[in-house]
């Protein structure tokens, strides 16, 4: 299987950990793809032109990270990741609201010319990151790996990686912030954890 994706892309970093707690890992070959490349080669995948993208060994296109997800969870029969179905999905949808924030926020701030920047729209973005951050702060999060607590953890790396000059999302939300320093230990985690590292040089810019 190959699997499209980008280190610092936290939605790429949520498949990449479910990938490892089914056991699948090994079977996927990671092809670093950024969406704003000029090329169309992510094009020809997704016409949404987003990673994750992943080619099956069926040699089907999947997009879409929880449709990804499921299908790894499904090819490898560790139903546990799925376990309570509606609450995982439920946190999945809500970290996965956040990582679309975030990753909004990060165009519109490095992609785009100052001028053109929109302050209402990077406003909107960020109150959507905290009232997030603060439903999560109130949920009782389990400890296991699950589809849920993989996507929230994920979510939470990329807010650390890109956001932890801009705000301390820590402060008021201590339950969620111990709750992640715990899970983020789990060597699933740690090897999955968004990271930064250098634009391709065929990128494109936000200039409208």
């Amino acid at each position: 299987m190959k699997l499209y994706t980008w280190p610092t892309s936290p939605f790429g970093a949520k498949v990449w950990a479910v990938a490892i707690a089914t056991g699948l890992d090994d079977s996927i070959t990671k092809v670093l793809y950024h969406p704003w490349q000029t090329d169309p080669e992510l094009s020809k995948l997704n016409p949404l032109n987003k990673i994750p993208v992943l080619i099956t060994q069926e040699n089907e296109t999947l997009y879409d990270s929880p449709v990804i997800c499921e299908y790894l969870i499904e090819q490898s029969g560790k139903k546990e990741l799925l376990e309570n179905k509606w609450c995982n999905l439920r946190w999945q949808a809500l970290a996965d609201g956040i990582m679309d924030a975030g990753v909004l926020v990060r165009y519109e701030t490095y992609l785009r010319p100052g001028h053109l920047q929109c302050q209402d729209w990077l406003n909107r973005q960020l109150s959507a990151i905290h009232r997030g951050l603060d439903i999560l702060s109130q949920e009782k999060l389990c400890d296991a790996l699950t589809l849920g607590t993989i996507s929230i953890a994920s979510a939470l790396a990329y807010i650390d990686l890109r956001f932890k000059d801009s705000f301390d999302w820590k402060k008021g939300r201590e339950q969620l912030a111990g709750w992640y320093s715990a899970l983020s230990l789990h060597p699933t985690l740690v090897q999955s954890k968004p990271i930064d590292c250098p634009l391709p040089t065929n990128l494109c810019s936000l200039q409208k």
